[in-house]
C-alpha cells in the first residue's frame, strides 16, 4: 500500500466545502482542514504510485482548489 500526502491551496472555497468533497474520492482515506500555507491535507492509499497523480488531478478539479503538492510517503 502506498501513501501520499496532498496539500491543497484553495481560492474561492471553504476548506470544510472542499473537505467533504476530498473524502468522497476513492482512495482518500484522511482529510484535514489546516491552518498554514496550505487549507487542506488529503491523505491517500493507493495500490500504486501511478495511481497518485490521477487522484491529484481529481482533487484539482474541485471548485477552489488552485493548487495541489503531491508528496509520496517513502
Amino acid at each position: 500500500m502506498n501513501v501520499a500526502f496532498l496539500l491543497l491551496t484553495l481560492d474561492g472555497n471553504t476548506p470544510a466545502q472542499v473537505a467533504r468533497e476530498a473524502r468522497n474520492l476513492p482512495g482518500v482515506s484522511e482529510v484535514y482542514a489546516t491552518l498554514g500555507p496550505y487549507d487542506v491535507v488529503v491523505v491517500v492509499r493507493t495500490e500504486a504510485t501511478r495511481d497518485v497523480p490521477t487522484l491529484a488531478e481529481r482533487l484539482r478539479r474541485i471548485h477552489g482548489v488552485v493548487q495541489v503538492v503531491t508528496c509520496v510517503a517513502v
